[in-house]
């Protein structure tokens, strides 16, 4: 079990169950948590107003809270003979994890590396120029996301078929930009999870507008038995996966923030598109056509992880029919 503190994701997984009538017990066995654990959070931070958990709420409250404690500790390092320590392999140009491993193996004590950010940044900030590597960039403790999109259902909720490539029609979307902050022409992939059948298409923005349209050209022309699932990143042309859900029948599932590795299918294939089409090339001269006969390459091209059979093959067998419409 568990005695870690709860996590964002831990948070927003609390108040779907909530709302999937799951009492804490269930709950606690699904998160690794003990019941009281989830009791006390939900009694905690439920809203005065309507006396019902929101995720966004409680989050809300513990940032306020940990921004009072973290004023009441702004100077937390006391010991004179620490800061010496401190400032000392600071000036040999070592990094505060350098320092903290340093520290703990000479005293056997232990101390954090963000300990050791927060005390230079508050009380010697002027050090950060001269010792720090990273000095034009201001350290983070943790990758924030810039956006929120709403109403997700995270992949932990996706089947576990999709995961062991059971089956087909399991997708996953992205895009893919060009390295010039002007251009606004990006390609939208598709990659089937099983077959690692891709789909790409050139569309004229980034925005979701853009993003539904294609999406439902693609899927009006597939049978309803085979709108299973898709996985999204979590950038904002995908802010309308409310309505492709309802459009196209398909379950929409979201990777967690800065964790390419949960799509890997998709980021792999993307990778092979950059042979065709690189950074520097500008989707503007790029053609729907020149795309299309790249995509054509990859899709029958064998793959060793297919056991040297091309997607093509693996996705559509002796169903013509299909490989007609897409």
């Amino acid at each position: 079990m568990s005695h870690k503190q709860f996590t964002e994701k831990d948070i927003y997984a609390i108040e779907i169950y909530l709302k999937e009538w799951y009492n804490y017990s269930k709950i606690a066995l699904k998160l690794n948590k003990h019941h009281t654990s989830i009791w006390r959070i939900v009694k905690k931070y439920k809203s005065p107003k309507t006396w019902i958990f929101y995720a966004k709420h409680c989050i809300k409250l513990k940032k306020k809270i940990r921004c009072i404690v973290n004023r009441a500790n702004k100077n937390r390092i006391k010991d004179l003979n620490l800061e010496e320590f401190i400032l000392k392999y600071i000036k040999k140009y070592w990094s505060p994890e350098q320092i903290a491993w340093r520290y703990k193996e000479e005293t056997n004590k232990s101390l954090s590396k963000d300990t050791i950010y927060k005390f230079i940044y508050q009380n010697y900030p002027e050090l950060i120029k001269k010792y720090f590597r990273r000095k034009w960039k201001k350290y983070q403790h943790k990758r924030r996301e810039r956006y929120q999109l709403n109403d997700r259902k995270m992949i932990e909720f996706r089947p576990k078929k999709v995961e062991t490539r059971e089956r087909l029609w399991d997708w996953e979307w992205d895009t893919v930009i060009w390295s010039r902050w002007w251009s606004k022409e990006v390609i939208l992939t598709n990659v089937d999870r099983k077959s690692w059948y891709l789909l790409a298409r050139k569309i004229k923005d980034k925005s979701w507008n853009s993003v539904l349209e294609w999406t439902l050209e693609v899927f009006k022309r597939i049978p309803k038995q085979k709108k299973l699932t898709i996985t999204y990143d979590n950038w904002r042309e995908f802010s309308e996966h409310s309505m492709i859900k309802y459009l196209t029948n398909l379950d929409v599932y979201f990777a967690n923030p800065y964790c390419s590795w949960e799509r890997w299918t998709n980021e792999n294939t993307n990778w092979l598109i950059r042979q065709f089409a690189p950074k520097k090339i500008d989707f503007e001269k790029l053609t729907q056509n020149q795309l299309k006969y790249y995509v054509s390459l990859i899709n029958f091209r064998p793959r060793k992880r297919l056991n040297y059979k091309t997607p093509h093959e693996v996705f559509f067998g002796k169903d013509f029919k299909l490989c007609s419409s897409l």
